[in-house]
């Protein structure tokens, strides 16, 4: 088995501030961008390191209080999941996203 780090998703009380510090102050490139204001996200890289900034409506699974959410790149998402164990970490079995992805949720 192997997990790796994909990205780091963070929710940003100003979402226009911080797209300008993570492009203009660190240089980062946006990979990509969606939506419109109030519901809006971007994806900046670093060559290394990815960063989502996402605004509006959290998805189910996302934390009520907006803390920042580590994202893994799992080849296997359904294999990966039943190699689990059962218990209260699992906050979303497998499913289906609106971006065309599938994924899990467990906190830890």
């Amino acid at each position: 088995m192997i997990d790796r780090f994909d990205h780091l998703c963070i929710r940003p009380a100003d979402f226009g501030r911080s797209l300008a510090f993570y492009r203009d102050t660190l240089g980062w490139a946006v990979v990509s961008a969606w939506g419109e204001p109030g519901a809006r996200g971007a994806m900046l890289s670093s060559g290394a390191t990815k960063l989502v900034l996402a605004e509006g409506a959290a998805r189910e699974g996302d934390p009520p209080d907006g803390r920042p959410t580590a994202h893994l790149d799992i080849h296997d998402v359904d294999k990966r999941f039943r190699e689990l164990p059962p218990g209260e970490h699992v906050v979303l079995s497998p499913a289906d996203t609106d971006r065309g992805t599938r994924w899990f949720v467990v906190r830890d």
